[in-house]
C-alpha cells in the first residue's frame, strides 16, 4: 500500500492540532447563518462539560481559573456585529 502525500502530511499532526482544525472549519461556517457569541457560547458550554466530567473538583477549579486568566487575541478578520 502506498502512502500518498496528504496521509504523510495527515500522520505528521498533532491530534490537538486536527481536532482544532476541524473545530474551528465548522465553527467559522455556523458563523455564516449565526451569531458569534452564540457559536462562542455554545462550544464553551460543551468544553466546560466535558472538562466537568473528566476532571477531578480540584482539576476543574484549575481549568477554569486558567481559562478565565487567558487573554487570548482575537480573530480580527471573524469581527462582526455583536448581538449585545
Amino acid at each position: 500500500m502506498m502512502i500518498t502525500l496528504p496521509d504523510l502530511v495527515s500522520l505528521m499532526i498533532k491530534p490537538e492540532t486536527k481536532i482544532f482544525n476541524i473545530l474551528f472549519e465548522k465553527a467559522v461556517k455556523l458563523l455564516k447563518d449565526y451569531p458569534i457569541e452564540l457559536v462562542a457560547g455554545t462550544l464553551m458550554a460543551i468544553a466546560v462539560r466535558f472538562y466537568r466530567t473528566s476532571l477531578n473538583d480540584q482539576e476543574f477549579e484549575d481549568m477554569m481559573k486558567a481559562v478565565a486568566d487567558t487573554n487570548p487575541e482575537p480573530y480580527d478578520s471573524l469581527k462582526k456585529k455583536s448581538i449585545h
